[in-house]
């Protein structure tokens, strides 16, 4: 491993300062490992180390003199060396060397947290990404209940999150590809079907009304046909061509320019085979992965920020999420099939022993190390 290569990431930079540090100061470990892990670390042979650190931190107490500190700090560096690939003693020294101040370990341990925060949620925002895009609703279902997972395990280590943010979220980083071509077409192609068929079976609107909305549909026009057919049959008015079409006047789509009366014409076109059930719960799937696939590219861009902090990224994260949720929760609705277990609501500034938390203490028991000997080369 060559530390001084130029160009090195301030990520790397914290990695290496919180390592140096506990070589110097070994007892800021019991203060770190409630919150910090080896996965953590970005870099895997830093993970590594940490662990080892941690493991002989429970055989051998923390040491209290200078010569006791170098001689652990000589320890962790030869077990080391033994069980971590391309991990040298050499190298260990140069950590020591990386570190600025050895009794700043909780400090330079909140910035690999941090970044930890910032590539886990980058990472599994991708994935759902994919899924929605793919077309598979199974799996981006799963997906978002692991990213949820994966938000709340973030939270018990960072320790608080914001909950409380009105600021805009961002764009996703990209265009969802649902949007347009095949995918979109077969959208619509969906959403004339179920306006076709709801004309024909006007008993079922209600019901179907309650779990499907206009904002689930992907074509303005199609939105504005289903808000009156729903509107027809809530107020429990008679619902033919006409009166649909009378509707969508009334509701101002036709001033605004929103549809046409051949448009909606064509749409209530009557005499179309097919359950509506079917062409609805296809609507609602696809309006699903939109919404999940939006979530997730919002979650990538703000985790591809690194001027957000992780409380406001880990909040922002789960506002981002909420649409998606709602769909969700809609379509398991509309199938009677149970929800996933998820987290409960996160208590703003609930503090566990966490990264956040005041650290008084820890920095109290570390300042013996910033006068200790550094251990010898």
């Amino acid at each position: 491993m060559n530390v001084d290569s130029p160009g090195l990431s301030p990520q790397l930079e914290a990695e290496q300062a919180v390592l140096g540090a506990c070589l110097l100061a070994p007892s800021q470990l019991d203060s770190l490992r409630n919150w910090l892990e080896p996965r953590h670390f970005l870099r895997p042979a830093h993970g590594q180390f940490f662990a080892v650190m941690l493991a002989q931190l429970d055989e051998v107490p923390p040491p209290t003199t200078d010569d006791e500190r170098r001689d652990w700090a000589l320890q962790a560096l030869a077990s080391g060396a033994r069980t971590i690939p391309g991990f040298s003693a050499s190298y260990g020294q140069s950590l020591i060397s990386a570190c600025p101040t050895a009794a700043h370990a909780a400090a330079y341990g909140r910035m690999v947290l941090e970044t930890a925060v910032r590539r886990a949620l980058e990472q599994h925002a991708h994935r759902l990404l994919a899924a929605a895009e793919s077309g598979s609703v199974r799996t981006t279902v799963e997906l978002t209940t692991t990213l949820h997972g994966v938000i709340d395990q973030l939270t018990t280590a960072w320790g608080v999150i914001d909950v409380r943010s009105k600021k805009p979220l961002p764009e996703p980083v990209a265009q969802v590809g649902l949007l347009s071509g095949r995918a979109a077409e077969a959208a619509r192609d969906d959403e004339r079907m179920l306006l076709a068929c709801l004309i024909g079976s006007p008993a079922r609107i209600s019901e179907i009304a309650s779990w499907l909305t206009r904002g689930d549909f992907l074509a303005q026009e199609h939105s504005a046909v289903y808000q009156a057919l729903a509107a027809l049959a809530h107020r429990g008015e008679p619902v033919d061509e006409l009166t649909a079409l009378w509707e969508v006047q009334r509701r101002g789509a036709l001033a605004a320019g929103t549809t046409t009366v051949e448009e909606v014409r064509s749409l209530l076109a009557p005499d179309v085979p097919g359950d509506p059930d079917y062409w609805a719960e296809r609507v609602l799937r696809a309006a699903l992965l939109r919404a999940s696939a939006t979530s997730a590219g919002i979650v990538r861009a703000m985790a591809l920020d690194a001027s957000v902090s992780a409380g406001t990224l880990l909040g922002d994260s789960l506002r981002a999420l909420e649409p998606a949720d709602r769909l969700q929760q809609r379509h398991r609705a509309a199938l009677g099939t149970p929800g996933p277990d998820r987290p409960g609501p996160v208590v703003l500034g609930a503090r566990r022993q966490a990264a956040t938390r005041t650290a008084a203490a820890a920095d109290r028991s570390a300042r013996p190390a910033a006068k200790a000997a550094r251990p010898r080369r």
